[in-house]
């Protein structure tokens, strides 16, 4: 049942970007399975609205303080940006979407993918079932096994 406010909040916070801490946190403070959905799903999506409508301020910002890629600079490849590639190459959209709330964090997968695509409303729709595909499958399996996360965590801090 929800009744801490503060810890709601928290959730909420994490889960706009990093997806899985939000449902670490969402075992841990034990939802049922509806607060859980509605939490990890609103909690993304507030992540992906808000790092969509403050994208261009937040390159501002990291030109100001960072400064911008030199021209001559030649860009490092690594796993990510390989992985990032071949998917959009293979699977478009759907494909970031689909790896943003696991392999990438939401504010990565969010930038990709609006610079990829312009169509807010479609990166949107898209993140949204990416989330409610990822919650309904990792709370589901966490709903239906019963494995107790916090248990676990406090038994092997005890162990050491």
């Amino acid at each position: 049942m929800i009744t801490n406010p503060l810890s709601i909040l928290f959730i909420l916070g994490w889960g706009s970007i990093k997806y899985l801490v939000a449902l670490g946190l969402i075992f841990y403070y034990d939802y049922n399975f509806g607060e859980s959905m509605i939490l990890a799903i609103t909690g993304s999506m507030m992540g992906v609205l808000f790092f969509s409508y403050t994208r261009d301020a937040l390159k501002l910002l990291w030109y100001k303080y960072v400064g911008k890629p030199k021209q001559g600079k030649q860009f490092r490849v690594n796993w990510r940006t390989r992985l990032i590639v071949r998917t959009r190459q293979r699977f478009g959209l759907a494909g970031i979407a689909f790896l943003t709330p696991i392999l990438l964090t939401i504010p990565v997968g969010t930038l990709v993918a609006l610079s990829m695509y312009r169509s807010k409303p479609k990166v949107f729709s898209y993140m949204l079932v990416s989330f409610t595909f990822w919650s309904l499958l990792l709370i589901g399996a966490y709903q239906l096994t019963g494995f107790d996360l916090a248990q676990q965590l406090h038994n092997m801090l005890a162990f050491l």
